[in-house]
């Protein structure tokens, strides 16, 4: 039966971090949207810690604000813990993380969903796509039900003939107590997508009760919260919980009642514990092929990878104001029940602890990112497009971020629109991109600073001011909002410009110079200029952070401005990279299979050289020039 006469503009097959941010970006753009998830009540689950953000996960976070997205805001009134990391190391690396209330979350991202125009949820598991030709032009669900759309955007995570382990038990699903998606990867293959195994877990969850935090040592909240989004510029009905349609969505005021987390470590007797059974563990003994993360190592890969480290910090985590519940951060293992058991209570603060949830390993169906275009469009069928964990990420943040790019770029294709193709020097979303379909990945991808060349422009603050032109350009935030953007962004760049300009108090030079003394702490700074003084803290903040570091910006522009030369030059979809002459084969080759989309993008495929690049560039304009005169 097919479900709707007139197809969706756009279908979006899952309700993780990345199906939520795909179905409210296609939404909010005026596309038909359609979203499907085996579970309604399991829309935007937590699967795992219930925290957002982190070292370069928080910046993301901003930057999926400021392009209209839902992840920041529904951190910010929901989390009930929030800590800016590296605070004394300077602006440029400064992350926020948050712990958050993960039902609240989940919850709350339900009713935004429900809320939305453009959107229908829909409860049914996809379990094929519908193709014809080489274009996917519908979905088939479990239920007999058909639903056609002129793009479909994959979000299924972890559920892809998702296997959960637990020493030798095995129990098909994506997370333990849901379900697993066994068709769809037929279907897939089918269409030429080339799939391959992954693995992830997750920790034990304890009962707080049980433990003893006297033997902890305990972690607060900071006393001014850093939030995710920018509440400065946002419009005044999203701060708050009460509709246009009368209805309230849960939440409550950001950083407010904040709970504590607590530290403990591991002991000899664990390691002991984990090295004596090893041979259960179901990663270690053979009966799982997916590869792990290795950012996120399990307590196993810790024991086994730094022999020498005599204990490991482990993080007490609640899971919400209104469960018991706790999450072992730094406790994942697929070891058998009875050896979790006696590894808890090898710890400092966890002899009696009592478990809710065991600890577990899931592996899963990934299809390797390379097949993909920038856009996140497959290569192999036209208007299909895939999102988070199935591109082999880690992470709620990644997901999001790639879920909203999916979303925005499905509604660009059906209106034959050029794509949302973001830069490595416009932020961590496109670096994780950039890195993912030009490189690809062997294990699961987790963003960090170190992977961004740029990183000293990607200060959090900053999401806004560099991705205004996106935002604009694509209609991703409202016209209000869009305009209290433009007046941020005049008045940063005017204090910029001013404070190189101005006199400061006698002997201070510039007021840019006293800025950069104050920075090095050679001098304090004088009282700023009353006009400044009297901005909002978001506008000072970004404005002495460019004024700080103006030298090292200036050397990153010009550095951008002389990569922006090969960024431009664009290669045609239809070029032959075998039949170029002077082209190594092992170039030629690589360039074939890849499809770069320009010679930035050319440059960055391993195994191509800049020579290679050289050649390219030399074809590809004596091709126009030939174009040009026929």
């Amino acid at each position: 039966m097919i479900y709707n006469k007139i197809p969706f503009d756009v279908i979006v097959c899952g309700a993780g971090h990345a199906g939520c941010e795909a179905a409210l970006a296609a939404a909010r753009m005026g596309a038909n949207t359609l979203l499907l998830t085996g579970n309604i009540d399991t829309i935007a689950q937590m699967s795992c810690n219930p925290a957002i953000g982190g070292q370069a996960k928080g910046q993301m976070v901003r930057e999926i604000d400021a392009l209209g997205g839902e992840m920041g805001i529904n951190t910010d009134l929901t989390g009930i813990q929030f800590r800016l990391l590296n605070e004394s190391k300077g602006l440029a690396v400064q992350s926020p993380r948050a712990q958050c209330d993960k039902k609240a979350y989940q919850f709350r991202l339900k009713h935004t969903l429900e809320l939305q125009k453009n959107l229908q949820v829909f409860q049914a598991t996809v379990t094929g796509l519908v193709y014809t030709g080489q274009k996917v032009t519908g979905v088939r669900t479990n239920l007999d039900i058909e639903f056609n759309a002129a793009t479909v955007v994959v979000t299924t995570g972890t559920f892809l003939r998702g296997l959960m382990h637990i020493g030798q038990n095995k129990n098909e699903g994506g997370r333990l107590g849901d379900f697993s998606a066994k068709t769809l990867s037929a279907s897939f293959l089918e269409a030429g997508i080339e799939l391959q195994r992954l693995k992830t877990g997750t920790p034990p969850r304890l009962l707080g009760r049980s433990l003893d935090f006297s033997q902890m040592e305990e972690q607060k909240g900071d006393n001014s919260p850093a939030l995710f989004a920018f509440h400065d510029t946002r419009d005044p009905e999203n701060l708050f919980h009460v509709e246009q349609t009368g209805e309230q969505r849960l939440g409550w005021r950001p950083g407010s009642a904040q709970v504590s987390c607590w530290m403990t470590y591991t002991t000899a007797a664990t390691a002991q514990l984990v090295r004596d059974n090893l041979h259960k563990s179901a990663m270690y003994s053979g009966e799982i092929e997916g590869v792990g993360p290795r950012y996120c190592p399990s307590i196993e890969d810790k024991f086994v990878r730094f022999a020498d480290k005599p204990r490991h910090l482990l993080f007490l985590e609640p899971e919400g104001r209104t469960t018991n519940e706790y999450y072992v951060n730094g406790l994942s293992t697929s070891l058998p029940f009875e050896v979790q058991l006696e590894m808890v209570h090898s710890v400092p603060g966890l002899q009696n602890a009592v478990l809710l949830r065991p600890a577990y390993a899931v592996e899963y169906d990934f299809a390797p990112p390379t097949q993909l275009f920038p856009s996140l469009e497959s290569r192999k069928v036209e208007n299909l497009f895939f999102a988070g964990q199935i591109n082999g990420t880690s992470g709620y943040e990644e997901a999001a971020a790639q879920g909203l790019i999916a979303g925005v770029n499905a509604v660009r294709k059906v209106r034959t629109q050029s794509p949302l193709v973001m830069q490595r020097h416009e932020g961590y979303i496109g670096v994780l991109i950039d890195d993912l379909v030009t490189k690809g990945t062997r294990e699961p991808y987790r963003m960090f600073t170190s992977r961004a060349e740029h990183r000293l422009l990607f200060n959090h603050g900053s999401a806004e001011l560099r991705l205004l032109h996106h935002a604009r350009e694509h209609g991703l935030v409202s016209p209000t909002r869009l305009i209290r953007m433009e007046e941020k962004k005049r008045q940063v760049d005017y204090w910029v410009q001013a404070f190189e300009k101005l006199r400061a108090p006698v002997g201070q030079g510039s007021w840019g110079d006293a800025v950069r003394r104050s920075t090095t702490g050679n001098a304090p700074v004088p009282d700023y200029p009353v006009e400044f003084g009297s901005l909002s803290a978001e506008i000072r903040g970004e404005a002495l952070y460019r004024v700080s570091y103006q030298g090292y910006f200036a050397r990153e522009q010009r550095q951008i401005e002389k990569l922006s030369a090969v960024e431009k030059i664009k290669i045609p979809a239809d070029m032959d990279f075998l039949s170029i002459r002077g082209l190594r084969k092992e170039s030629a080759l690589k360039l074939q299979e890849f499809k770069p989309y320009n010679l930035g993008q050319a440059g960055r495929i391993s195994g191509v050289n800049p020579a290679d690049i050289s050649i390219l560039m030399v074809y590809i304009e004596a091709v126009r020039a030939g174009r040009m005169s026929g």
